[in-house]
């Protein structure tokens, strides 16, 4: 299972898990509503048998119903439940059905989660490609609560490695922000929380100490005031770092030593270990070098780098140096060079991708918004009546064209409601034009008996209906019908084809009122076509107007 999957409320908040009523265990999972669904699977959430009925449910209702969106949220439901290999499936699957959709939170959603997984398992290199994309769309939908969690996540790597300062200044940005807000400690207290932990770990790093204790203590306080009993555990490791930074050591370890017990995350237990090491160092060497271990032990469970692993395996090495342990000696060496590689790769990896796909990008954002603003104060009437006057000019353009496209459909649309059902056979003589096709007479009327029957039985709405399966199907091959098609209906395969199921579907969309009701994806499906879009194309090349247009015309009349 996925670790730290708490994390996930923070960064994707939207999905509130509402009220469930006691009563709706009792009903059918197949009758519940989204909602109900969400709610259930959220309420079951430790039961992961109950939990994986609610959100397999909740998919295939999105899947049955064709709504691209829930059908996301559904693989996003179903990943919280998944190994790490499977979520990353689920996160590529809810990729590749938003990529192309202008939403709110989506594709960004997609990449967001991707990386929140890939960082999860270490890949940090991976899990910035994954949020520098997830960046792009968020810009672009202008989510900006998406793009805070992003700085966020950057900050973090930028933290990670070494730049403090750069980090710094993200996190003073996103606190900032959240000041900003109406009742920030309210609706805003977990994003404050984290931005207060974020600024404080900094400010130490940085060994801005007083600094880091400042935000230090009003995160005790604010995570206390809301019952935050991890964030509050968090923000007391760090009270105890700051201790030690101020020599004070009996202070540092009445804060790590209360803490250990209470961490449940093995990446903070092992900074909880390493600085109880480092108070040691001053007062018990045995147990500094006892606590060392702990933290190597624990690394090799998370095999999560972090900067301090170099001290910690310096001074194993050094330990076991004096006291001749060659063995021990080397394999801390081993591992102090490997931690090393690890964390100079990712620190030039991570900064060159921050700089060139981040850092760069924003500034030379800020510099044209600079420059466009000096501009504007010199030229701003002149560029205000310019924009005026073509916002008139394409107001005008697109109503005269909006009033023109829809007189031009309303008689298309006229024209398809006087037509009657006819048959999408041209009867042509059959015997015309024989002599061009170079195929016996037989066959001919084979083939063409075996049309008609095929446009009786309306089995042009089945889907996946290709050239080579209808020839097999009236027996003869593909070069004969294909000729027989072209002579005697006067069209390509292809088009005989659509002409027939949107001759279909407008009968039934005539005649069957509830068929209206379902969306274009669902009548394309219905008419034999894999797509809105191709069914979309094909019935404005056959009758001029799209589908919808005849459907919301068909309910007005």
């Amino acid at each position: 299972m996925i670790k730290n999957i708490l994390i996930l409320a923070t960064i994707f908040s939207f999905f509130i898990c509402e009220g469930y009523s006691q009563n709706n265990k009792k009903a059918s999972v197949q009758d519940l509503s989204y909602k109900e669904l969400k709610s259930g699977f959220f309420k079951e959430f430790e039961n992961d048998s109950i939990a994986n009925i609610y959100s397999n449910q909740f998919l295939n209702k999105a899947k049955n119903e064709l709504d691209t969106i829930k059908m996301a949220e559904g693989y996003l439901f179903k990943s919280y439940k998944s190994d790490f290999e499977e979520a990353i499936m689920y996160s590529d699957s809810i990729i590749n059905l938003t990529i192309d959709q202008r939403n709110y939170y989506y594709p960004a959603l997609g990449f967001m989660i991707k990386g929140f997984y890939l960082y999860n398992e270490g890949y940090d290199k991976k899990a910035l490609d994954q949020y520098l994309e997830a960046d792009k769309h968020a810009v672009f939908n202008d989510n900006f609560k998406q793009q805070i969690e992003i700085k966020q996540f950057i900050g973090g790597l930028k933290y990670n490695f070494g730049d403090y300062r750069e980090a710094l200044k993200i996190f003073k940005s996103q606190l900032n922000f959240i000041k900003n807000q109406k009742d920030y400690k309210q609706v805003y207290i977990e994003d404050y929380l984290i931005a207060l932990d974020d600024l404080s770990k900094s400010y130490l790093r940085g060994k801005q100490v007083d600094s880091a204790l400042i935000y230090t203590k009003e995160g005790l306080l604010e995570s206390k005031r809301v019952e935050d009993l991890t964030r509050y555990n968090r923000f007391l490791l760090t009270s105890g770092i700051c201790f030690f930074y101020k020599n004070n050591h009996k202070k540092a370890l009445d804060s790590l030593n209360k803490l250990e017990p209470r961490i449940k995350d093995l990446n903070r237990l092992a900074m909880c270990y390493y600085y109880m090491a480092k108070v040691y160092q001053e007062i018990d060497f045995d147990k500094s070098i006892l606590n060392f271990k702990k933290v190597d032990s624990l690394y090799q469970i998370t095999k999560n780098p972090f900067i301090e692993l170099r001290d910690v395996y310096k001074s194993l090495y050094n330990y076991y140096s004096i006291n001749d342990e060659e063995k021990s000696q080397l394999i801390n060496l081993k591992k102090l060079i490997t931690i090393d590689s690890i964390l100079d790769l990712n620190h030039n990896y991570t900064e060159t991708e921050i700089i060139k796909n981040y850092d760069i990008p924003k500034l030379k954002e800020e510099k044209l918004k600079l420059e466009l603003t000096i501009k504007n104060n010199k030229t701003k009437r002149n560029f205000i009546y310019s924009i005026l006057v073509l916002f008139i000019l394409l107001a005008v353009i697109l109503v005269v064209k909006f009033y023109k496209d829809q007189k031009k459909y309303k008689i298309r649309f006229e024209a398809i409601m006087k037509e009657n059902m006819v048959s999408e056979s041209h009867n042509e003589d059959e015997k015309a034009n024989i002599y061009d096709l170079n195929i016996s007479d037989d066959i001919i009327t084979e083939v063409l008996e075996g049309l008609e029957l095929f446009e009786k039985n309306k089995r042009f709405i089945e889907n996946g209906l290709t050239l080579n399966k209808v020839s097999k199907s009236l027996n003869t091959n593909t070069s004969y019908l294909s000729k027989i098609i072209n002579t005697y209906k006067g069209v390509s395969f292809s088009s005989y084809l659509n002409r027939l199921r949107i001759s279909y579907a407008i009968n039934e969309l005539k005649g069957n009122p509830k068929f209206r009701n379902y969306t274009i994806q669902a009548i394309a499906r219905e008419v034999g076509f894999n797509t809105a879009e191709s069914f979309s194309k094909a019935f404005y090349k056959e009758k001029g107007i799209y589908p919808s247009y005849f459907v919301k015309e068909l309910n007005k009349s």
